[in-house]
């Protein structure tokens, strides 16, 4: 072990000397220019002057700012969190950008030491980031140092892969804190992402870092503020950061429409806690996972009524008009792993939340795991348990309402009824690599539009290409349809939760414990990637090549504070 421990601290050491090197090879040719004051206008002339790799210096002041600074390579430096203060006063009539940086090769581009401060004007929400970076390979960028307080927006939002860290900030949360929207550049439906093989650990170096952050929730709710977010094939490592009444949250292939949910996450050694004068104490769980595979190790929970909630909400709900094209994984969607066969086909006796049959004769439990669709209504849900002639499905008790994103399916007499098997759903927990998906305009004539609109008509997005109808199709096919995802299993080991050893279990009999995730067992083969993050030269330099504080595990919610609310989002 010690060996194992001294070669990782040898890795470290090797990367924070190249890191080092680079910035000082970059900081020989940087200039600092300092803008003549906070006013937007000030700041604004001086980036103008400024060239990639060089760095603008506020003063100490405070500004309200209506326009987005651009960022091409250059780094904004504040005077210090309680000295420089920029309010934002941006029209969300528009992007609602505070900043937009765009990092370049070469280059280290740093945002740090300003406090960035909700409004008082322009108070609608803003789902775009306050600041938004938009990496490419061979460039790096660091957030660090700055307080995020109480925006009426997403704190930060990232956009394609580089070697990148957001650390030591602190986050009053109005909205998520930090969205993860893509790991590769001009990839923004995730679909490359979801083509690539999984990159964990060691091997984890061009996906985004988030560590040493302080976030606590100042909304009412948890999961639609939520610590972070990903999607559109999101890479993401989270730890050693300290949440208060809020949790971890990641999007599926769902709520997002045409963008796919998150790849992948490693969530380790973090402290998620949430207040006993809270009226909804204890929180429903510190993570919800909703797409994507990973490591969970290491978390220390208080608060909370479970380590994690695993959500699929396409096995549950359709709204084709909302999710197009991937729709619902009703046993027909093309993207989903389906079997071909209809096991079983009927009409309803009686009405309610669940499926009666008079007469039908079934063996208990052997529908078990199926999907059963009201053909009426086109709702569907994934069976959890039968009689010889009910069945009950996932939304028909209160106790799996909160699995249902939007209407339960219910049955009157007569209504037709259809019973399916999906064996894996398109993205869900614990799935990972497969073929590319891609979008494709087809003229609206020809025989290849006919077969399709005919196949697969519900499943294609009925906005217009620039000549003709927009498919989503399998690259190698050539049709719409299921990609062969790979299992990536999600790990998780060593978490606690108030106080007891903490274990995931999955509501969905197709997300199976020893083959979706697993539970006290280590990824094989998996070794963190170096902590801290080479980027943090200054955490290096003080604490002599490495460590694991938090620095800021010392901060409290404030205390006037009240947390309500909805975990179903």
């Amino acid at each position: 072990m010690n060996a194992h421990f001294s070669k990782l601290r040898n890795v470290a050491s090797i990367l924070s000397v190249v890191a080092v090197l680079f910035l000082s090879d970059a900081a020989g040719r940087a200039k600092v220019i300092s803008a003549a004051s906070c006013n937007f206008i000030d700041v604004s002339n001086a980036v103008a002057s400024a060239s990639a790799g060089d760095t603008v210096q506020l003063p100490p002041g405070t500004s309200s700012w209506s326009q987005t600074l651009t960022l091409n390579g250059v780094s904004l430096a504040g005077s210090g969190t309680n000295a420089t203060k920029i309010i934002d006063e941006e029209s969300r009539s528009g992007g609602a950008q505070l900043v937009m940086a765009y990092p370049t090769a070469g280059n280290l581009l740093e945002i740090s030491q300003i406090q960035f401060c909700g409004g008082v004007t322009n108070t609608s929400i803003s789902y775009n980031g306050s600041i938004s970076i938009y990496g490419v390979p061979g460039s790096s960028w660091r957030i660090d140092h700055n307080i995020f307080n109480a925006l009426y927006s997403k704190g930060i939002a990232t956009y394609g892969s580089a070697f990148s860290v957001i650390d030591d900030n602190t986050f009053y949360e109005r909205a998520i804190s930090i969205a993860d929207d893509s790991a590769y550049p001009n990839d923004g439906e995730g679909d490359v992402s979801y083509s690539q093989p999984p990159t964990y650990g060691l091997n984890s170096s061009n996906v985004l870092y988030i560590e040493n952050n302080f976030m606590t929730n100042l909304e009412g709710y948890v999961a639609s503020v939520g610590a972070c977010d990903g999607c559109g094939g999101a890479r993401m490592v989270f730890r050693y950061n300290t949440i208060w009444n809020d949790c971890f949250n990641n999007h599926g292939t769902e709520t997002g429409g045409r963008v796919r949910g998150e790849r992948s996450f490693e969530i380790y050694g973090n402290s998620f806690n949430f207040s006993p004068a809270d009226p909804a104490y204890p929180c429903f769980a510190a993570l919800m996972i909703r797409s994507g595979g990973g490591v969970i190790f290491s978390n220390t929970c208080n608060g909370y009524s479970a380590l994690l909630a695993i959500r699929n909400f396409r096995s549950t709900d359709s709204f084709c008009g909302e999710w197009d094209p991937f729709c619902g994984a009703n046993g027909i969607c093309p993207f989903d792993s389906n079997s071909p066969t209809l096991y079983l086909s009927g009409v309803s006796t009686g009405s309610g939340s669940y499926l009666q049959v008079a007469g039908a004769n079934w063996t208990p439990n052997q529908w078990t795991g199926y999907t059963l669709m009201n053909v009426n209504s086109g709702l569907f849900s994934v069976v959890l348990s039968n009689t010889t002639n009910t069945m009950t499905y996932i939304g028909s008790t209160p106790q799996t309402a909160s699995l249902i994103e939007h209407s339960a399916m219910t049955f009157n007499v007569g209504d037709p009824f259809q019973l399916h098997m999906v064996y894996a759903a398109l993205d869900q927990p614990g799935r990972g690599s497969g073929d590319l998906l891609q979008d494709q305009g087809l003229e609206t004539t020809g025989t290849l539009y006919s077969q399709l609109l005919v196949e697969f008509a519900e499943f294609l997005d009925q906005s217009l290409a620039a000549n003709g109808v927009l498919v989503t199709i399998d690259t190698v096919t050539g049709i719409p349809s299921c990609p062969n995802q790979a299992l990536d299993p999600i790990y998780t080991w060593s978490n606690t939760v108030n106080g007891s050893l903490a274990e995931m279990s999955s509501p969905y009999p197709g997300i199976q414990q020893g083959r979706d995730f697993y539970n006290d067992t280590p990824k094989p083969g998996y070794t963190p990637f170096v902590y801290p993050h080479p980027l943090d030269i200054s955490t290096y330099s003080s604490s002599g090549g490495g460590g694991t504080t938090n620095t800021n595990s010392g901060l409290q919610p404030p205390s006037n504070l009240q947390f309500n609310g909805s975990t179903n989002q």
